[in-house]
């Protein structure tokens, strides 16, 4: 953003970086979407919110085990971003660095698919630490991966456009991904290919989709960055404005990005139960494996729509109305799956759960860059992911605890209730930068 006190060789590197986003856009459009397109595909092969869990499910019986799926998840994507943020935003060149931490979020598949063919008839519980291990360890690559990556998003795509970016591309994989999940449907209920070899085969098909998207990535023509000055950085960490001092100061001062945790905090509380769904339905209504496969094809079409109409939504309207209908989503499922004692009204489950999942995801990318000065754009990213993550570390082991002792009702009511309540304060306390400043 320039102003009036911007230096002019700050401001000419600035107009030199937006030269570079126009001149190669058309380009970085294409090879990021197609990244996040095959990058989607593989990960729904191997759902996180339907096969990671049923995989789980057969290595151990305990609900806390399969809850403990999303939570882990969300230690390693959320919980790690401020280690990278001070690091990027003195770097001209972000690609990298990205490339290097992002081999991290692929290679756990190919270990994992050779590791479940070895172990799962012999050394279950062996299999099961080795799995959370390495669905951290895939993490933990996504959550360094996410500050450089969304920077360079920032750069490379216009504010405008970057709704329906994010929509095409991950509404691409979308569609890529229902083939994907009715292949994993198939696979996993072949009897020609029985356990565990169905999951292996399943945890490769997504090693793979994630190579190609790998190779697209690294086809990007990334513009330059305009890095924080040396003198200013040195003034940050004289004065205490950087790190953990620094951190306070910026959610201290900054109410808007304030109440933007604060709701993302109790939305992040609301997903206290997805990772119970599919065992519900294995436990109450009695899926079978196959059975319960198919409500994952549910849950990517439904991602896929909304993915395309969210996209848009949100750069018409503003991406706070996108996090509102996620939330509300989010919170139907959790009502509904009280009620639910069929494939047919988990089928609604998983629908909802697709918009839910969905519009939180591409809202949750497009919305915070919105915030905060460019060249401090990764330490609010960082900072956003940091105070999300207890919430949706520790609810999902709340919710299995819940699931153990008290059974499913308890987890899915207190779902409904945050998810509703994350909406309301959006709605009343959020503010939407981009809609505010066009009202100005």
């Amino acid at each position: 953003m320039l102003t009036q006190e911007t230096p002019p060789e700050i401001a000419a590197e600035m107009a030199a970086s937006v030269a570079e986003r126009d001149q190669h856009f058309r380009r970085n459009f294409a090879t990021m979407g197609i990244d996040i397109a095959f990058f989607t595909l593989g990960m729904n092969i191997s759902s996180a919110y339907v096969v990671l869990p049923l995989f789980v499910h057969h290595l151990s019986s305990a609900n806390l085990a399969a809850a403990l799926v999303p939570a882990v998840r969300a230690l390693g994507i959320f919980g790690t971003q401020l280690l990278i943020a001070g690091y990027v935003e003195g770097l001209r060149r972000t690609k990298p660095i990205l490339l290097a931490v992002t081999t991290l979020e692929r290679l756990p598949f190919l270990i994992l698919a050779g590791a479940s063919l070895l172990l799962a008839g012999t050394h279950p519980i062996w299999l099961l630490v080795l799995f959370f291990l390495l669905i951290l360890m895939q993490t933990l690559g996504s959550g360094l991966s996410m500050t450089p990556w969304l920077d360079l998003v920032a750069r490379a795509i216009p504010e405008n456009w970057r709704g329906r970016f994010f929509g095409l591309s991950t509404g691409l994989g979308g569609l890529l991904g229902i083939g994907g999940a009715a292949l994993a449907t198939l696979i996993l209920s072949s009897p020609a290919i029985g356990y565990p070899a169905n999951f292996a085969l399943c945890f490769t098909l997504t090693f793979s989709m994630m190579v190609i998207s790998f190779v697209w990535l690294s086809l990007t023509r990334e513009p330059r960055r305009v890095p924080r000055p040396q003198a200013k950085r040195a003034e940050r960490r004289t004065t205490g404005e950087s790190g953990p001092r620094g951190w306070l100061r910026i959610i201290r001062q900054d109410t808007g990005f304030r109440m933007l945790l604060i709701a993302n905090a109790i939305a992040g509380a609301s997903l206290l139960a997805t990772g119970l769904y599919a065992i519900s339905a294995k436990n109450v209504a009695h899926l079978t494996d196959a059975q319960v496969s198919i409500q994952n094809t549910v849950l990517v079409a439904s991602s896929t729509a909304s993915y395309f109409l969210v996209g848009v939504l949100g750069d018409r309207y503003g991406h706070r109305l996108v996090l509102e209908v996620g939330a509300v989503a989010g919170g139907l499922a959790g009502l509904l799956a009280l009620l639910a004692h069929g494939p047919l009204l988990y089928a609604g489950v998983f629908l909802l759960t697709g918009v839910s999942l969905s519009a939180t995801l591409l809202a949750s990318f497009s919305f915070v860059i919105e915030f905060g000065p460019p060249e401090a754009r990764p330490t609010y990213i960082a900072l956003s992911s940091l105070c999300y993550a207890p919430f949706t570390t520790f609810s999902p082991i709340l919710g299995g605890w819940l699931a153990d002792h008290l059974g499913y009702g308890p987890p899915f009511l207190l779902a409904a209730g945050l998810g509703l309540v994350a909406a309301l304060f959006y709605r009343l306390r959020v503010p939407d930068p981009r809609i505010d400043a066009r009202r100005k």
